[in-house]
């Protein structure tokens, strides 16, 4: 699906893309846990299915929080159709992901089929690291990872920004506003306010 705008602007439009069934959400030693635990339980308020993909069976995140993944990188089929793939950041864990030839792999694959591809922190750097996107294609990061993207990609100076089927995001600080908008586009608008509501945000 192409959204009909480079990025998103603060206050964005509902687009829904269709369902299929689970969003793959990978993790990595070094994670930011704000920015990993907040999309896996949006998502999963949200009534969405959502598979933790670690790159061993025990993940130490950032701040020392030990993540039980539910798959390792391997056992995920690179024929396997996930709705969305995220990337939660910290430098470490981007730096796994961009080193890491099945995450290529399965990156690829999604990006073929048109899925959404959400990129957090210092993770869109994955983007530069295999070359996956046209030059020119507006994004944001983490700050300490822009001159990974701007000699290439056009950096936007926004929290969060769409462009097409990819979604990334400045920081942990908006981890919440990502979740919210991952889980408009895959469940819709409605669903989207419903679970911020729930939670008082």
């Amino acid at each position: 699906m192409k959204h009909p705008f480079p990025y998103l602007p603060k206050q964005h439009e509902d687009i829904m893309v269709e369902h299929h069934s689970t969003v793959l959400v990978f993790i990595a030693s070094g994670i930011e846990e704000m920015e990993a635990v907040t999309v896996c339980d949006i998502l999963r308020r949200g009534g969405l299915n959502v598979v933790i993909a670690g790159e061993s069976e025990i993940i130490t995140s950032a701040r020392g929080l030990k993540l039980l993944p539910d798959v390792t990188f391997e056992h995920i089929a690179e024929d396997e159709e996930y709705l969305a793939v995220i990337l939660p950041g910290g430098s470490r864990a981007a730096d796994t992901f961009c080193n890491h030839p099945h995450v290529e792999k399965i990156l690829r694959a999604h990006m073929k089929r048109d899925a959404l591809i959400g990129a957090m922190c210092a993770s869109p750097s994955v983007f530069a690291a295999y070359d996956l996107l046209p030059q020119g294609t507006a994004m944001t990061s983490h700050p300490g990872v822009r001159h990974l993207l701007e000699s290439r990609y056009e950096y936007v100076e926004e929290r969060i920004v769409i462009n097409e089927s990819v979604i990334t995001c400045q920081g942990a600080g908006c981890s919440i506003d990502f979740a919210l908008t991952m889980l408009s586009l895959l469940a819709g608008k409605e669903m989207s306010q419903q679970v911020a509501k729930d939670i008082v945000y």
